[in-house]
């Protein structure tokens, strides 16, 4: 498996601006951000902007799962615990690091601790019945539970004998396996200002505007199946600024990076 992360980058500089109608979810922001702080170093700050990890980093991405860590991608099954969402991404000193969320670097990456294979196989339940209940600690598999019984479905001991024996040419080839039913989808979407043809964000079901339109583009990260924690965040798109930004269904903005860097 090539092994492949995002890293999301952040200005010092935000700009916030007041929603028109209030948030009536349960969608809560990460409890560390990443930061540019003087148009040097990354740190992290929380929501409103106060500096809770130093300025240390040449690059730094959320807390959150990678499951390039799960049990069956890794040749040491003591790194997993490495990809849950008590971890980050950062570069330092030109080396790449998990670090703990006191800033504390616990994993540096070593390409031969991944296998090799590249393509990924989906594998879903069925979206009805099942949810994800959390991540397992020690395989980083989702916990998939049954919406009719309440039992947890997947992983435990036989689940993951089932998945082994069924999926082991796959997994012998190192190929990517993850294995995870679809997301229930919030009720937030953006829509396009038919006059200038900028994008905000609405909630669908009511048609109460969240976020003006201002951005050129807006990709919804709440709604993406690959992230387990679901934050009020998404990445748009500002032309007036040529700049990238996150963007929170409370209307407040964080920059991410110019577009002129990309």
């Amino acid at each position: 498996m090539k092994f492949i992360f995002i890293l999301l980058f952040a200005s010092s500089s935000a700009f916030i601006h007041a929603q028109t109608k209030p948030i009536s979810n349960n969608l809560s922001y990460p409890d560390l951000i990443p930061v540019l702080v003087n148009d040097s170093l990354y740190g992290y700050c929380d929501s409103l902007l106060d500096i809770k990890l130093a300025p240390a980093y040449q690059s730094a991405g959320l807390f959150e799962e990678d499951f390039n860590f799960q049990v069956f991608h890794v040749n040491k099954p003591e790194i997993v615990k490495y990809g849950s969402a008590e971890y980050a991404w950062v570069q330092h000193n030109g080396e790449l690091y998990r670090i703990n969320k006191k800033g504390e670097p616990v994993y540096k990456y070593d390409e031969a601790d991944f296998k090799t294979g590249e393509t990924l196989i989906q594998l879903f339940k069925n979206a009805g019945e099942h949810v994800i209940e959390k991540v397992d600690d020690t395989t980083l598999f989702q916990q998939i539970k049954d919406n009719q019984t309440g039992q947890i479905v997947f992983p435990d001991d036989q689940s993951i004998a089932d998945f082994r024996e069924k999926n082991k040419t796959f997994i012998d080839a190192g190929i990517r396996l993850i294995y995870y039913p679809h997301f229930t989808a919030v009720p937030y979407t953006y829509f396009t200002n038919e006059q200038t043809q900028l994008k905000g964000i609405k909630n669908k079901a009511t048609g109460d505007i969240l976020v003006k339109a201002r951005y050129a583009s807006i990709e919804e990260f709440y709604n993406n199946p690959q992230r387990i924690r679901q934050y009020p965040l998404v990445v748009a798109y500002r032309g007036d600024l040529d700049k990238y930004v996150y963007v929170g269904l409370n209307g407040t903005e964080y920059v991410l990076y110019s577009a002129q860097i990309e």
